[in-house]
């Protein structure tokens, strides 16, 4: 394209009210302090007035009560026969004497015999008065005191410290049930539209990213622009059109990604080179060649992946994977000819450096043990190209993969047994996966549709492992989206779709705010209406679109 496409492009582009991106913060419970013995630890509920000494009841026989046991009286009210005589546990004397035969002989004598009993049992407290202040201090208990009755009022369900100690523990991973209970709302509508005129329309390319420190890096064509999330201002980053043909310059981007710590911007080009930008200081710091007598490399770089432990990766339209330590001088560790045959189109590192996922125009899902050329998964489940590909956060064994048009799927992978645990079927090309970070849900997004041609890109929300639709988002674009990018903060979705518009969707957001957010929504509406009057045409018709949005993503 020419310069003065690149130009009205950027011109478009950067028509767009400036503001903040509110990411959210995630607060953890307080741990509870535990008291415990030797044996067994007990979490204290609460502490009474005695500074937490310990109950005793009177269940357990004293030691001062010595040999006997609870005592009943035998009585015969009516005059009828008595019992048998009563022993004590040990079998010593009987409380009463028995009588010789089984009635007794007279009122009187029957009289005497119950006297006799009630005199008896009255006798076992006297026999312990004397014992009553040691067995006290013992049980180191009050004698007086109730067995069963508070010490103090038992702990109000109104203190939120109470709350948060019988409340049960919040997982890592907030559940999807959620959304049942009415506290999370996924919104239909994208809360801000920029213009991104002049996208490439091709379904191998990766031509948006989102970095940890809140930059969108976005290829036009031979452009590359960064929008600030923090700010909303938008920089020209480079422009190949003006880039000597030594570093790749004359030719148009393909790819585009951030390191993982958002310092350093990889930009791929259709002719092989890879340009490495400090973005801080705007300067292009190294730049990665094809090899001067032809061969794989002199590809387009369809895609590339950085690794937490700084390897960088690159999948060419020629089936080339390499792999390179960007701090030395000769930087190339690994080459993979023929890793796919035709393009690769997806390319994902691990979180913990140790595998590579690949996917290509072949149909096959591949991942690769950095110790070895030999590919430590292969699978050829997909009927079309596998472009999207994503790891599970918490889990690491899991890896999604979608395929085009011919396939429509998406397969859950354990890559541990190498064995496929999901399959989730939809009736749409999958153009990109991304994993929540917050709930056990994964979100889709779709280019060409089955049978209805016409039918805008889709985002679709699932459970997992359930693999059952949470919510689906139907006409997200008014063409099929091609390219797709989450926020650092694992909340808005960032997608770009054929019909040049890039919008942001906050599709794992948690509980709406109040009337905070209308009255942001509101300002933001006014601020814009400005810009969309310079930009004009469809591009101030988009502004105006995403101006409500933009009050409440951007502080």
């Amino acid at each position: 394209m020419s310069n003065a496409s690149g130009a009205g492009g950027n011109a478009r582009f950067l028509n767009e009210k400036s503001g903040r991106l509110k990411l959210s913060k995630k607060e953890g419970l307080q741990s509870l302090p535990v008291a415990g013995t030797s044996d067994i630890s007990i979490t204290r509920d609460w502490e009474g007035p005695e500074g937490g000494k310990a109950a005793s009841t009177r269940s357990s026989k004293p030691s001062g009560l010595g040999p006997r046991a609870d005592r009943f009286i035998t009585t015969s009210r009516t005059g009828g026969p008595s019992g048998p005589p009563l022993l004590d546990e040990g079998g010593g004397d009987t409380l009463s004497s028995a009588s010789a035969g089984n009635s007794c002989s007279s009122s009187g004598d029957e009289s005497s015999q119950i006297a006799a009993n009630i005199a008896a049992a009255q006798m076992a407290p006297n026999e312990v008065a004397g014992n009553t202040d040691s067995l006290e201090s013992a049980c180191n208990v009050d004698m007086n005191q109730r067995i069963l009755s508070y010490s103090a009022a038992p702990p109000n369900s109104a203190n939120p410290d109470i709350r948060s100690r019988y409340a049960a523990a919040r997982p890592k991973t907030v559940p999807s049930s959620l959304l049942s209970g009415g506290r999370r709302k996924i919104p239909t509508e994208a809360e801000k539209v920029l213009d991104a005129p002049g996208m490439i329309n091709d379904f191998y390319y990766h031509l948006i990213d989102w970095s940890s420190t809140n930059l969108v890096a976005v290829a036009l064509q031979s452009v590359v622009h960064v929008w600030n999330g923090d700010t909303g201002e938008v920089d020209t980053l480079c422009d190949l059109e003006v880039e000597p043909e030594r570093v790749g310059g004359g030719g148009m981007v393909t790819s585009v990604r951030w390191d993982c710590d958002g310092a350093y911007l990889s930009i791929g080009t259709d002719r092989g080179y890879v340009q490495l930008w400090d973005v801080a200081s705007a300067q292009r710091v190294r730049t990665l060649k094809p090899s001067a007598d032809g061969g794989a490399d002199n590809a387009s770089v369809n895609i590339s992946a950085w690794a937490p432990d700084g390897t960088f990766s690159c999948g060419y339209s020629s089936g080339l994977i390499r792999e390179h330590d960007v701090r030395e001088r000769d930087s190339v560790l690994r080459d993979l000819p023929g890793a796919h045959v035709g393009h690769v189109s997806g390319l994902e590192w691990r979180a913990d450096s140790a595998l590579l996922a690949s996917g290509g125009n072949d149909n096959v899902v591949k991942v690769w043990d950095r110790r070895t050329n030999v590919a430590k998964m292969r699978k050829e489940n997909h009927q079309a190209s596998v472009k999207a590909i994503a790891w599970c956060p918490w889990n690491s064994s899991v890896l999604a993969t979608g395929g085009g048009t011919a396939d429509r799927a998406i397969h859950f992978w354990n890559v541990t047994s190498g064995t496929r645990t999901h399959s989730i079927q939809t009736d749409s090309q999958i153009t990109g996966l991304h994993w929540s970070t917050h709930y056990r849900e994964i979100v889709s997004t779709h280019g060409n549709h089955l049978t209805d041609q016409g039918a805008g890109g889709a985002i679709n929300l699932w459970s997992h492992p359930a693999c059952s639709r949470i919510a689906e988002i139907k006409n997200a674009h008014d063409g099929r989206i091609l390219h797709t990018a989450l926020s650092p903060d694992g909340q808005i979705l960032a997608t770009v779709g054929t019909d040049e518009n890039l919008k942001f969707w906050r599709v794992f957001g948690g509980k709406e705010e109040g009337s905070g957010g209308k009255g942001g929504a509101g300002a933001g509406a006014g601020a814009s209406s400005t810009g969309s009057g310079k930009a004009g045409g469809s591009g101030g018709a988009a502004s105006g679109r995403g101006a409500g949005g933009a009050g409440r993503m951007l502080r």
